[in-house]
């Protein structure tokens, strides 16, 4: 007895939510009543099949589908409206009964109240599809495409001098750095631009340097939102150092862990200045003009790989014909313009060479000072004075710290 009241309440939840969405006036035939009877039948239905086999399972689910496939066609016919949701979740509720017949009542649980989730959330899934266009929507299954169609094609071997290019390898680090742009696309495009500081933030995993021209660009035409821009500026650059840290985590732990204090120092350094002024007036409620582009295209895709290559390639030879404190050399060159690039490859050399984590994390830190200094100084030649100086002293005490890490190192 106890599994029918096990499933019958939890039928029933997913009745409840189905009988309240049509007192909100869309069209639901069923209720919490039937959606008890739909588990209890999947219930009696495991019952029949430990009884009398696996027909006795089989007539009853048949039986319950024809009902469910009749009462479709003549609701849908009477209401000119042919969606199905009631229905598959009809045969869900049949199926978290039989789940529970079957021993399994805190699965089934889960599973009930995810489907009653679901449900309640069709307003949330609506509104969120309106913020992307038929574009971004392009660019979601391109991610899929070079995720799970290239990748796993491409061959795990070295090739060139120095055995520089592997392929999957390059390949997987355009995956994941396309992976994290479009996680901070995706933010924005769900929280929208409302709220330059929070914009600005979101936007530092998409790109902080296009947060810093962007916002330093406003800061001129836009002045009364100047404690704001401040704040997004800044809020986009302590970003950038978490998200090195997360980049070199994934791939070399040794090489995180020599970054870990000095990372999360600046992080917490950068983002405190921009909570100050995120807090000052105007700074949380502005609204943002800033396009941010959505970070994954295939051209993209393929500039960061050749990039990724082409440090592979100098770090190996310099490190083969000079020594590794070359290696910071080629991290301040590529700070200028990006540092996923060579914190990616200085992971890959550590984790697949050998190679010392502490050039490689001087690399990196080398990268990071030069990025930092470089918005530093977009914001003084872009921005207005007052946004030029504020980023200044919050930027470049964070660059002066990183390069006494550096020499510590």
């Amino acid at each position: 007895m106890i599994p029918f009241l096990i499933a019958a309440g939890l039928g029933a939840l997913i009745g409840l939510e189905r009988q309240l969405s049509e007192r909100e006036g869309k069209d639901v035939t069923a209720g919490a009543r039937t959606f008890a009877l739909y588990a209890t039948w999947g219930a009696f239905s495991g019952y029949a099949g430990d009884r009398y086999g696996e027909l006795g399972f089989a007539v009853l689910a048949a039986l319950l589908g024809a009902l469910i496939v009749v009462e479709y066609r003549l609701s849908a016919k009477s209401s000119g409206k042919w969606g199905t949701t009631s229905e598959v979740a009809a045969l869900a509720s049949f199926g978290i009964g039989v789940m529970v017949w079957a021993g399994e009542p805190f699965v089934a649980g889960g599973l009930a109240v995810g489907v009653a989730a679901l449900l309640r959330a069709k307003d949330f899934f609506h509104g969120m599809t309106m913020r992307f266009s038929d574009s971004d929507v392009r660019i979601f299954v391109q991610f899929a495409v070079l995720t799970a169609v290239i990748l796993p094609v491409l061959p795990d071997a070295d090739y060139g001098p120095f055995g520089f290019f592997n392929p999957r390898r390059v390949w997987l680090m355009v995956v994941f750095v396309s992976a994290i742009g479009l996680v901070g696309y995706v933010a924005l495009r769900l929280r929208g631009q409302r709220g330059l500081a929070l914009t600005g933030f979101l936007g530092g995993l998409v790109s902080s340097t296009a947060v810093t021209l962007g916002f330093s660009r406003m800061s001129k035409d836009e002045p009364r939102f100047r404690s704001a821009l401040i704040a997004g500026i800044v809020a986009a650059s302590g970003l950038m150092y978490l998200r090195v840290l997360i980049e070199a985590a994934t791939f070399a732990v040794d090489l995180a862990r020599i970054l870990l204090w000095p990372l999360v120092g600046l992080f917490v350094l950068v983002e405190g200045i921009a909570v100050y002024w995120w807090l000052r007036p105007q700074g949380a409620d502005a609204d943002s003009d800033l396009e941010v582009k959505n970070p994954l295209t295939l051209s993209t895709a393929l500039q960061f790989g050749a990039l990724y290559s082409a440090v592979i390639f100098v770090s190996k030879a310099l490190h083969d014909r000079f020594s590794d404190a070359a290696l910071s050399a080629v991290g301040a060159i590529s700070g200028i313009n990006d540092v996923d690039a060579i914190t990616l490859s200085m992971a890959d050399l550590v984790t697949r060479t050998g190679l010392d984590p502490v050039p490689a994390a001087k690399a990196v830190l080398a990268a990071v000072v030069v990025n930092t200094v470089v918005k530093a100084v977009l914001a003084a030649v872009l921005g207005d004075r007052k946004l030029a100086v504020a980023v200044g002293v919050a930027l470049l005490p964070a660059a002066v710290i990183g390069g006494a890490v550096w020499v510590a190192l």
